[in-house]
């Protein structure tokens, strides 16, 4: 697991509950200050379950995919196959309640010579059960940008 990723999941599980799954009110962005450019919060909304951008780190709009705060993350992602890959990994965080973890070449695109990205989502429940949002990290090796 790239460093960044690992620190944010060991984060997520330091502010577990004794019950249930953590909540966004466990999470201060500011015990994880040096993570900060690379997580993106999520707000899932049920029924039909779709994902709406919350918050995007400056490494994530660096990177060059075109996304937007307030959007939902389906209308940000034109090719059909890298939307179903997006999906299905939301879904699977959102309805398991479990983490959801990928690493490879990116699914959407991106201007910046990324090569692979390592992209976790952790699930987060107000209650503790019903998942409302999803804390993600994605991390980034990149080709060397060239000069001149």
């Amino acid at each position: 697991m790239h460093p960044t990723v690992r620190a944010l999941y060991e984060h997520w599980i330091s502010i577990h509950p004794e019950a249930g799954l953590p909540g966004r009110q466990h999470f201060d962005p500011v015990d994880v200050p040096r993570l900060l450019p690379n997580i993106w919060l999520v707000d899932v909304e049920p029924e039909p379950i779709r994902f709406r951008f919350r918050l995007i780190g400056s490494a994530l709009i660096d990177a060059g995919p075109r996304v937007r705060v307030g959007a939902l993350v389906d209308e940000c992602i034109p090719d059909p196959d890298a939307r179903a890959q997006v999906a299905s990994l939301l879904i699977w965080a959102a309805t398991t309640r479990s983490p959801a973890w990928r690493k490879g070449a990116p699914i959407v695109d991106h201007r910046r010579y990324v090569i692979s990205a390592e992209v976790l989502i952790l699930p987060l429940a107000r209650d503790g059960v019903h998942v409302d949002q999803l804390l993600c990290v994605t991390a980034y090796h990149r080709l060397p940008e060239r000069s001149g």
